[in-house]
């Protein structure tokens, strides 16, 4: 009699795991770090107000009052930009038993979800200008880069090494300018180089957000101490030196999920949104370029 063995046995059911693998990274540190506001228009703008500069003030006895010297508010903006990402299926898949899932479209969205999330960290970043956008072309948002243009070091589009005077040339460039800086954005590569440094002792620092990580490392200069933090999907030749408190994510549309109507065999949703970033205080923040 011939044993029965699983090669030759027919109807063993297969062993695949209901946990689906994804590494891909979904943390947003900056776009879960800076406050939330509210925008009213495509086009949001707020107003920016500085002090007069210190000087010699000794007034004579019996002087009459000496000349008003107000300042005059700047008034900058930002245009909304709109984000959104489409999950569709169809009917059959929807329906059919699966492994690791309940629902095909539900997963999808959750993914949709998170990428969307990560679009509006990768403007932040990346955005370099603001576009006001037309009937055929899309509004975009200007991020940091676009901001940021008091306190730039760059080389001349030469490469250079990140060096510890460098990153405290840029701390107390925000720093004088009135900002107290409290984050350094950065990639992998510059990460371990600040690791290295050993003037401003790095230590580590229980984060507030659990969300974002249990612990960070921090640097302490000379201008206050500031937390470093590894990024992703950071330029690798630029680094942002930011006081966080002056920036904002305002809101025109928050996000929604919304229900496509079918045209055919398919169920469909939409998450869709709209938001611009706020710099109250550009002069706050530094950014080094040029980095090797």
């Amino acid at each position: 009699m011939a044993t029965v063995t699983t090669y030759s046995a027919v109807g063993n059911k297969e062993d695949v795991s209901d946990i689906i693998t994804n590494i891909t990274p979904t943390e947003t540190p900056l776009y879960s770090m800076f406050g939330k506001t509210k925008a009213k228009a495509t086009y949001h703008e707020w107003l920016e107000d500085e002090l007069n500069a210190p000087g010699s003030n000794a007034q004579v006895e019996g002087a009459d009052y000496p000349t008003a010297t107000s300042t005059t508010r700047s008034r900058k903006g930002n245009y909304t930009q709109i984000f959104a990402k489409t999950a569709k299926v169809t009917a059959t898949q929807e329906a059919v038993a699966k492994y690791g899932i309940k629902s095909e479209l539900a997963y999808q969205m959750a993914n949709r979800m998170k990428e969307i999330a990560k679009d509006v960290e990768y403007a932040i970043i990346n955005n370099t200008s603001k576009v006001a956008g037309d009937a055929s072309t899309a509004r975009q948002m200007g991020g940091i880069q676009a901001f940021v243009t008091t306190n730039v070091d760059d080389n001349g589009g030469t490469a250079r090494s990140l060096t510890e005077d460098l990153l405290n040339d840029g701390i107390q460039s925000a720093w004088q300018a009135g900002g107290d800086p409290n984050v350094v954005v950065v990639c992998g590569k510059h990460k371990r180089i600040i690791s290295g440094f050993t003037a401003g002792a790095t230590k580590y620092l229980e984060a507030e957000d659990k969300r974002l990580v249990a612990a960070v490392d921090v640097y302490e200069s000379d201008f206050g101490v500031v937390r470093i933090i590894p990024h992703r999907y950071m330029l690798t030749d630029t680094l942002f030196i930011l006081d966080t408190n002056y920036w904002k994510t305002a809101y025109l549309r928050p996000f929604k999920v919304k229900e496509i109507p079918p045209t055919g065999d398919y169920v469909a949703k939409a998450i869709i949104g709209e938001l611009t970033l706020e710099a109250r205080a550009e002069k706050a923040n530094a950014i080094i370029k040029d980095l090797s």
